[in-house]
């Protein structure tokens, strides 16, 4: 796994490494700046016939595009720079890097971006906390007219304190950070995020890191879990469906059954008694491989502590249990919306059996942690409530929150945005329990599952047009390229 680091770990790695005597300041910021130069001139095409612009603002992202442009102009590439503030503090930049006025000027209303092929974004760095105003809008605006453009550690407007970010950043074609990748990174949809060793100190210590290949491959190896293993080993329970909603037990189920469940028993819900016999046979007859009950049957038979269940898809909750509740539980964020807003999330998040999986999408996680009028806040801070439970909050990425370590899957194609896949993402965790992974490697194996899914389609079928039920087709496929090379 790879770390990702937060703004306050970012900026302790950088006090660590100079206080250590291992780099200074100085040498810090010119690694920085000397390897933007260098990106641009080995990945750019034609770059010496290019002509660069870097916009700089008064922080040390600013500086490092100063010296960036420095390096572009001894790499004989055509740069220039203009300031977002006339104050801009870097004089003895200037002095060092012997730079000439006729190099820069201030950013005004009649400053033309349009003449220069590429824009280096150095405006901020990961330290925004403060709320822009209409001129850093109009900046960002006419930036993102151009199409070329690198951005400095991360794109000028982002942060990563608010979920999703401010409504307007730049939208770099790459981004170039360094040492480690950021949280800000994984809270936005990024392009082409390039790691530069710029010479920090090794970290001591994680606590977010990013999901890769190598990962995967490993909970795989590890556990060699279908081998003579009869299909009463590898059972699982959904709770799931209704009368409006009837596609999410279809989409769960299909799915668990794909990903390995031999064993797969659906108890229907929400149906009235008249309703649930017809619609039961229908359920029964496009799914022959599941086993079909009423959601009626469910305190009549004894379920196995050890059986994982899937509870939420198509609206059923966690009210239709009285103690008779599965240890192993993977909880679809449709069984969290009924959740008190008028209690504490303390409160609430008690209510969540503790050894859960909960899998809400932005919105959902916001209502149920309380946090929709809250304009900022801290990731972590989730985890100091969790307890044993861990949470999948499913976005443009995926932040998979347990209460020491967060990891984050950024594999997922935006197709995973069509209607049910979330439903599919609940069947394959609850069939990956049942196969016997823990809750964290069926968490890890079962998000980066689900995104290799999508892009199989993506990459063999079609770019556009995927339903879930498409999605289901393709785990098989998802399974065998991460078993390639094992």
């Amino acid at each position: 796994m790879i770390p990702v680091l937060k703004k306050k770990q970012a900026y302790k790695l950088d006090k660590d490494t100079i206080e250590s005597g291992h780099l200074s300041q100085e040498e810090l910021m010119d690694n920085a700046g000397k390897a933007i130069a260098q990106f641009f001139c080995e990945k750019i095409d034609d770059p010496f016939n290019k002509k660069v612009v870097v916009v700089c603002g008064k922080g040390n992202n600013g500086g490092d595009g100063v010296i960036a442009h420095s390096y572009l102009k001894q790499y004989n590439v055509s740069s220039e720079i203009i300031f977002t503030e006339e104050k801009h503090g870097h004089s003895k930049i200037f002095k060092k890097y012997k730079i000439s006025k006729s190099e820069y000027s201030n950013y005004n209303d009649k400053t033309k971006l349009n003449q220069y092929d590429w824009i280096i974004d150095g405006i901020f760095g990961i330290g925004l906390s403060r709320k822009l105003d209409d001129r850093y809008w109009e900046i960002i605006d006419r930036i993102n007219s151009k199409k070329n453009i690198i951005s400095i550690d991360v794109p000028s407007g982002i942060s990563d304190s608010p979920l999703g970010g401010y409504s307007k950043f730049v939208i770099s074609k790459y981004t170039v950070t360094f040492g480690y990748s950021k949280l800000a990174h994984y809270m936005n949809p990024i392009n082409n995020i390039v790691v530069s060793d710029i010479g920090f100190k090794n970290l001591n210590k994680i606590n977010m890191c990013k999901i890769i290949a190598d990962d995967i491959k490993e909970i795989l190896i590890a556990d060699e879990l279908k081998s003579n293993k009869h299909k009463k080993y590898t059972e699982c329970n959904i709770y799931a469906g209704g009368y409006q909603y009837p596609g999410a037990a279809f989409l769960c189920s299909m799915a668990a059954h794909k990903t390995g469940s031999g064993y797969v028993r659906l108890y229907f819900g929400n149906l009235g008694k008249k309703e649930h016999e017809v619609l039961l046979e229908n359920i029964k007859a496009l799914m022959p491989e599941i086993i079909v009950e009423s959601e009626y049957e469910l305190n009549n038979v004894f379920l196995n502590e050890d059986t994982p269940m899937l509870i939420g898809p198509g609206g059923t909750t966690l009210s239709s249990f009285e103690d008779n509740i599965p240890s192993r539980l993977v909880i679809d964020a449709s069984a969290i919306s009924f959740f008190d807003d008028e209690k504490s999330v303390s409160d609430n998040i008690r209510e969540i059996p503790e050894y859960s999986i909960m899998t809400p999408h932005v919105g959902e996680f916001k209502s149920f942690f309380q946090l929709i009028n809250i304009e900022y806040y801290d990731i972590q801070n989730i985890q100091k409530i969790i307890g044993e439970r861990i949470v999948i909050l499913k976005s443009f990425n995926t932040f998979i929150i347990t209460k020491d370590i967060i990891y984050i899957m950024d594999k997922g194609p935006s197709l995973l945005a069509t209607a049910g896949t979330g439903d599919v993402l609940s069947g394959i965790l609850v069939s990956l329990l049942s196969q016997g992974y823990s809750r964290l490697d069926a968490s890890i194996l079962g998000t980066y599952l689900h995104a290799e899914a999508a892009n199989y389609y993506m990459n063999n079928i079609s770019k556009d047009g995927m339903t879930a039920s498409d999605l289901i087709d393709c785990i098989p496929h998802a399974f065998n390229i991460l078993r390639v090379n094992e």
